[in-house]
């Protein structure tokens, strides 16, 4: 599924309010709604909003944002409406006219990911604040490089050990022996 994200005006003018006091508007907050329809840049919240969070993540690609959050509440309700605020104000929407983005439910928590294509934006502009609730699921090279010699040494020192205990196994099935 490939959605465009509908900027709207009140995003683009606290994006440039921001820049022009030499700041960036700050992404904050992601929240899911029940209501299908064609997003307009005269919006300034979304139809039928169900939930609002923090952010919890994000990468920054460039030309690209990604954001994440995690959508962990007790309601059930049809996603058919993705919003991203600056604050309170609402930057871009991603809906479909008769199209179900996905079914929220208590059982299931969501984490939701959204890549945010920000060339449209004035340069240099916004940022993005991670919430209290941290995901840290962007893993870059070196973390992971630096998690597999962890793992290459923890397996060498078990083979020793291993080996050891053979060896002493071996040791004293000879003193027996005598």
């Amino acid at each position: 599924m490939h959605l465009k994200l509908q900027f709207t005006e009140a995003g683009l003018a606290a994006c440039l309010s921001a820049k022009d006091k030499g700041l960036k508007a700050e992404i904050t907050h992601m929240a899911f709604g029940s209501h299908a329809y064609t997003p307009s840049k005269n919006q300034t919240s979304l139809n039928r909003e169900e939930e609002r969070i923090e952010i919890s993540d994000y990468e920054d690609q460039g030309k690209q944002l990604r954001v994440a959050g995690a959508f962990t509440g007790d309601l059930e309700y049809e996603i058919r409406e993705i919003g991203i605020f600056c604050g309170d104000v609402l930057l871009g929407v991603y809906s479909q006219e008769n199209k179900l983005l996905g079914y929220r439910t208590p059982a299931v928590k969501v984490v939701q990911w959204f890549t945010l294509g920000i060339e449209a934006l004035p340069t240099d502009s916004i940022t993005v604040v991670i919430g209290t609730n941290n995901l840290n699921l962007i893993l870059d090279k070196e973390f992971v490089m630096g998690g597999l010699a962890f793992v290459k040494g923890q397996t060498a020192l078990v083979k020793q050990a291993h080996w050891n205990m053979q060896l002493s196994e071996q040791l004293r099935q000879m003193e027996g022996s005598k």
